[in-house]
């Protein structure tokens, strides 16, 4: 698969430039026009702010496809000059530093550009168009080459350089073995995120290395007034008690769990704080659920996400939102499967009044979650939208032995029953190319 590199696009814009660094002549229809197709021609659904606020959990599920729309956009700066003009913007939009080599270059095409030796003399430098940045690379590929202190220092200056940025993305794998955080992320470049303050969005930690300390990760949350979403390892709180300073602004956390910490800033009077959470997202094992947050919280909660939750202790799970989130309107939560031999068990789970539930399974039994389905029916009677969130679990019910009467129990249900991508799971049933989608369509003449 072609790769797209930051230096390579920067290599073969200079040698578009090269002979000539003056603006080019206007194009002959508007701008507006051109820019409305680079627009069409480039656009991701949901990752960019405000679409990104329903999709945060899985940000890092959209690099392929940001990755494609980067290879459009190189294709289009490299048509003609004023493509080039009039595309930059839509280039440096989204950012994806894979490599080290991806960071020197951006490095140096900024630096460049501060000092007034761009590409295009008289026009801004293309980092202030940035508006998402996703950090990806293997830091171990730098240690072996001696230059990860470098390679920070390149991506503070980065960062830096980048003043309004409104999403950040840190996706480092595991750099040095099994064990996670055995990078830390150094000072310089927590610091370098205060310069995006005002501007910065949506904060996002969901990679294995390369995680701050959670001292600091709460100092610099204090500097981030506009900060709405924030994907974290590890979040620090006291009796339950997040800093009202956080939670002010803050209307989804998502962590893999809480610190707690003796004479913490956070205890104190939960009824002064002002408290914007409305979604909580939550990463860890089931047995050490925060109890503690939906009871402080609860009632300002309108979705809860439980992912990695044990099916043998849902229905404790289950308790604890109906005591303490009366105002839970979506759900999402993760099982092993809906086997039918745990039917008799689910059965005797009480759900929330939800508009939506979402279901992510690891595997499939077909007879099972159609036996659930009409179980939701009298459950939770003011369910509009049910929706199979995992595409693998997807593709593999559409690929399985299915009838006319698998179809007549999805349209009987007085919900809809949805996908991974929010379409009518009926309507993709027909559309299947499998055995049981072709005989289905040569039965209802279609």
């Amino acid at each position: 698969m072609a790769r797209v590199c930051i230096e390579a696009i920067v290599r073969e814009q200079n040698m578009a430039a090269k002979g000539s660094h003056q603006l080019p002549d206007p194009p002959c229809f508007p701008v507006e026009v051109w820019q409305k197709i680079f627009e069409l021609a480039t656009h991701v659904p949901y990752t960019l702010v405000p679409g990104l606020y329903e999709k945060s959990d899985r940000i890092r599920d959209q690099h392929s496809a940001l990755e494609a729309a980067l290879a459009t956009k190189r294709r289009l700066v490299l048509v003609c000059k004023q493509w080039q003009y009039m595309a930059m913007r839509y280039l440096y939009r989204v950012v994806l530093i894979r490599t080290g080599l991806n960071l020197l270059a951006l490095d140096h095409t900024l630096q460049n550009y501060a000092a007034g030796n761009g590409s295009l003399v008289g026009t801004r430098s293309p980092g202030h168009w940035t508006q998402r940045l996703d950090i990806t690379m293997d830091l171990s590929d730098e240690f072996k080459c001696g230059e990860l202190d470098r390679c920070v220092k390149r991506l503070a200056d980065v960062i830096r350089s980048l003043p309004k940025l409104e999403i950040v993305s840190f996706a480092i794998p595991w750099s040095f073995g099994y064990e996670a955080d055995a990078v830390i992320m150094p000072f310089r470049v927590l610091d370098a995120l205060r310069c995006s303050a005002n501007s910065l969005r949506i904060l996002d930690w969901s990679g294995e290395d390369f995680c701050p300390q959670v001292h600091q990760l709460e100092e610099l949350l204090r500097d981030l007034p506009c900060l709405r979403v924030l994907h974290c390892r590890q979040m620090v709180w006291a009796n339950g008690i997040i800093p009202s300073s956080i939670l002010s602004s803050l209307t989804t956390l998502a962590v893999d769990g809480f610190v707690g910490r003796a004479r913490h800033p956070g205890e104190g009077d939960l009824r002064d704080a002002c408290v914007s959470l409305k979604e909580f997202i939550y990463h860890g094992v089931f047995y050490v659920l925060p109890r503690g947050l939906f009871i402080r919280y609860g009632a300002y909660l309108t979705s809860v996400k439980l992912y990695r939750t044990l099916s043998s202790r849902f229905g404790e799970a289950l308790d604890l939102l109906n005591e303490h989130c009366p105002n839970l309107d979506r759900f999402t939560f993760c099982l092993e499967s809906l086997f039918a031999m745990y039917l008799p068990r689910v059965e005797t789970w009480s759900f929330p009044r939800l508009s939506y539930l979402g279901v992510e399974l690891q595997m499939l039994d077909l007879h099972g979650l159609f036996e659930f389905l009409p179980h939701l029916r009298n459950a939770v009677p003011t369910l509009r939208v049910f929706q199979l969130i995992c595409p693998h679990v997807v593709e593999e019910l559409l690929k399985g032995p299915f009838s006319v009467s698998t179809l007549k129990k999805l349209n009987d249900l007085p919900f809809r029953v949805e996908d991974d991508q929010g379409n009518l799971l009926s309507d993709r049933l027909l559309r299947s190319d499998s055995p049981s989608g072709r005989a289905l369509r040569k039965h209802l003449g279609k």
